[in-house]
């Protein structure tokens, strides 16, 4: 049985640099493939062999991590379809996936356990693994069996649950703040109704900036019940409608106007003055005044038919004689075979 001193025995939480954790598999499932080039695909991808078992844990991750290149084993799994190490990445975090059994020789999902090391920006860590948790819907830092993962691991569980709390505070920490920014800037818009109705801004009304900001007070209600609930992105579909309606309420961001409307004052003159209908009436012509177009065919045949032809051409000469000695009588014939 391998041991943690083969996969390393660091356990960090909040680091400047990278975080490594220890997650408990409970699943098996599901089953992928691997390409010729060792990444991870879907079992229906063309050209893909072998099996490899991810589990429950670490397929969440990868569900979580968002946008990435295709995750790539830097260990393939051999007669064990369970113990392998997974590489994911993006432009800024980097996430390596070490799947090894720690009890009971890896004949059963539980068996197993997940170390994750990752490298990258600490909000993007600490959110990633805020999401990995809520989309898990249990602590993966709670074992099947407590005192061979205490082994396995050299850390006690209470040191396994303060990195991850670490981490979970740090984001939620994060996401309180924004929430609070934006309740903030709430306030110090609706303070500063009575000087922009003095400053009187055009195309702004201070009854449509408060239905503005009760509908931007209801999102920021619905930030907090999706950040109590461990929805990071429902927190962050909320917190965009809250931005949208402040920026509606703002007169200073001059969104009153849209694109199109603008353009149109651009290419309009300042002064437009309607037509009169003797005006328009002079633009049109009447569908009743146009002639017939019978009529003006039949001027057109009369026309052609007085029209006399410039000039005759006579060449019925030409069909006069079938023979073709006649012919060649009447077009000279030139011999080009003739030597010159």
């Amino acid at each position: 049985m391998p041991d943690a001193g083969s996969l390393g025995t660091t356990l960090l939480g909040i680091d400047p640099l990278q975080s490594c954790l220890w997650m408990q598999v409970r699943k098996g499932e599901p089953e992928m493939r691997l390409d010729a080039d060792d990444r991870l695909r879907h079992p229906n991808w063309p050209g893909a062999e072998g099996s490899v078992f991810i589990g429950d844990a670490a397929d969440t991750l990868l569900r979580c991590f968002g946008p990435h290149e295709p995750p790539r084993f830097s260990s393939k799994p051999k007669f064990d379809q369970q113990q392998w190490v997974l590489i994911a990445k993006d432009s800024e975090l980097r996430v390596e996936i070490n799947s090894e059994a720690y009890w009971g020789w890896g004949l059963f999902s539980r068996c197993f356990v997940n170390r994750i090391r990752l490298t990258g920006p600490l909000q993007r860590r600490s959110r990633l693994l805020f999401d990995l948790v809520s989309g898990l819907g249990r602590n993966p830092w709670e074992p099947a069996w407590r005192w061979r993962w205490q082994r396995f691991t050299n850390a006690s569980l209470s040191e396994h649950r303060m990195a991850w709390e670490e981490l979970l505070d740090h984001a939620r920490q994060s996401m309180q703040e924004q929430i609070s920014g934006l309740r903030q800037r709430l306030d110090t818009i609706r303070g500063k109704f009575a000087a922009w109705t003095v400053e009187g801004w055009d195309n702004w009304d201070a009854d449509t900036a408060e239905a503005c900001l009760v509908e931007a007070g209801r999102h920021l209600e619905t930030a907090v019940g999706a950040l109590h609930d461990r929805n990071s992105a429902g927190l962050e579909r909320a917190a965009a409608r809250t931005e949208a309606a402040l920026i509606e309420a703002d007169p200073t961001t001059e969104v009153a106007r849209t694109p199109f409307q603008e353009a149109e004052e651009l290419l309009l003159p300042e002064e437009v003055r309607e037509a009169t209908a003797e005006e328009m009436q002079e633009q049109l012509v009447e569908h009743s005044t146009l002639p017939e177009l019978s009529a003006v065919a039949s001027e057109v045949v009369e026309i052609s038919a007085e029209a006399e032809p410039a000039g005759e051409v006579e060449a019925d000469w030409l069909l006069e004689s079938d023979s073709e000695d006649d012919v060649r009588g009447a077009i000279p014939v030139v011999d080009l075979t003739e030597e010159q």
